[in-house]
């Protein structure tokens, strides 16, 4: 991984010097490609030989339930993190680390800030299997190879020969049926459009003429068979990624954690300490809503400094009638309810409001244009007032003992279940329409992200959000 290294190094000296230099450097001169390949050539040797040093002075040891690490080529660092401290480890296997039998191995523990306290990028994937097996504690089982699935038979049994843990896998199919209707590829077709607008004055006019007079009728019909060929390349395009970054997906209960491995070309093995599991939030994505299908996530607490490190995916795509017997065999402790407290009946009006409002004054608006089109605005009001319709259909709660569940909705539909000691703050509030319907919005918030993680009902019945305010006040 030294080269490597040295290659990222030579790029990141390279391109600002390259940038430079053209810009004061006639295209006449004979000399600018000599002079770019001595760059080249000095700035990898200086990038390999840091990574070299760098490496040689990263050592590490693991005795007597501490952690000692040494690092540094100029500011010489030492650092002993206790194993009690240790929140999670977490292997990675990029593509060329397997071609060389390498992984990352990175150690978060509890009060790290915003990075992993302990971060190996190039270890053999033994001795990192090695160090997480030690770091989370004796008398563990070994974590079982990436991308490994568990066979029936290779279950363990505990002392009432029951499993000491359980599996689940998502099958090829499955997961192709999650690309396609994860809604990636609408992200990839804005990027493919922005980078096809710019391409198009480079297209030579007798090949629009051609395409005008051999395949379509019209210019207008020309731009909409040309979005659509780029709407479906984005959707095989990103079917067909997700599938490569989520294939071998499994999530393994065991004991007071869970593990979920999953990918092909970058390899990932995360474990979850049950207590950093702040919130479940069942995902119902507008494509994945007709054909019955959910995503589960999970809500963690103390990640590394990127947003997603507090948010993992327990699973990608999972049928929602098969969610209860899923989440009783891997998290019994947080199990669906079978009925939610539904919004009055009186909430309709304002949920109805806040989607057709907005959009009639904007069609009002419209009539005044010069084209005479703008009445064409007022067919958007349909959609609207089934999707304020909808909004006022997901919203619900439910309490029980020390558990509580939201549901909601924007345009995909969120089922979030969490426990009364996980919420870190709760907050009723009225405003002076909501309090002459009798109504409230209900938020709570859960240590997750920096900045934590917020979830609202809105225009709940006065009082339920009271119960639910007792409820959570009184414990």
């Amino acid at each position: 991984m030294i080269p490597l290294g040295a290659i990222r190094g030579t790029v990141y000296i390279l391109l600002p010097l390259a940038i430079v230099f053209f810009q004061n450097v006639g295209a006449d001169d004979p000399r600018r490609i000599l002079i770019i390949i001595a760059i080249a050539l000095g700035s990898m040797i200086i990038s390999f030989s840091y990574q070299a040093l760098n490496w040689f002075f990263y050592t590490y040891r693991f005795e007597e339930g501490y952690l000692h690490v040494k690092s540094g080529v100029i500011i010489k660092n030492e650092r002993s993190i206790k194993q009690e401290r240790v929140q999670t480890v977490n292997i990675r296997r990029g593509i060329i680390q397997q071609l060389l039998g390498l992984a990352s191995l990175q150690v978060e523990t509890a009060g790290a800030g915003g990075e992993s306290e302990f971060n190996l990028t190039a270890v053999a994937y033994e001795e990192a299997v090695q160090i997480k097996k030690s770091l989370e504690g004796p008398g563990k089982a070994p974590p079982q190879e990436i991308g490994e699935v568990a066979k029936d038979d290779d279950l363990t049994e505990g002392e009432a020969g029951e499993p000491s843990f359980t599996e689940h896998t998502i099958s090829i199919p499955e997961l192709f049926i999650a690309g396609a209707t994860s809604g990636r590829f609408l992200l990839l077709f804005s990027i493919l459009a922005a980078i096809f607008s710019q391409v198009v004055p480079f297209i030579p006019e007798n090949f629009w003429e051609t395409l005008i007079d051999q395949v379509t009728s019209t210019a207008l019909v020309t731009v909409i068979l040309v979005g659509l060929v780029l709407l479906l390349f984005s959707w095989l395009t990103s079917t067909v990624a997700y599938v490569i970054q989520y294939i071998n997906f499994t999530v393994r209960r065991e004991e007071e954690r869970l593990q979920v491995t999953w990918g092909l070309i970058v390899q990932k093995q995360l474990t979850l300490k049950l207590h950093r599991l702040q919130a479940l939030v069942v995902q119902e994505e507008l494509l994945r809503q007709p054909i019955g299908r959910v995503a589960l996530a999970a809500e963690v607490a103390g990640g590394g400094s990127k947003e997603q490190d507090y948010v993992t995916i327990l699973f990608p795509l999972l049928r929602k009638k098969n969610l209860p017997e899923f989440l009783e065999s891997i998290l019994p402790e947080h199990s669906l309810p079978e009925s939610f407290k539904p919004l009055p009946r009186r909430s309709l009006r304002r949920y109805l409001f806040r989607a057709l409002a907005p959009l009639l004054l904007i069609s009002i608006a419209m009539l005044w244009l010069p084209y005479g089109y703008g009445w064409l605005t007022f067919f958007l009001l349909i959609p609207a007032f089934f999707w304020g319709l909808s909004r006022y259909r997901a919203g619900g709660t439910f309490i029980e003992e020390n558990k509580i569940a939201l549901r909601f909705r924007f345009i995909n539909r969120y089922t979030v279940l969490t426990m009364r000691s996980n919420i870190q703050a709760m907050q009723v509030s009225v405003n002076p329409f909501q309090r002459r319907q009798d109504l409230k919005t209900l938020r709570a918030w859960v240590l997750s992200s920096p900045e934590g993680k917020q979830f609202q009902v809105v225009d709940v019945e006065s009082a339920e959000a009271k119960s639910i305010w007792n409820w959570f006040s009184r414990y």
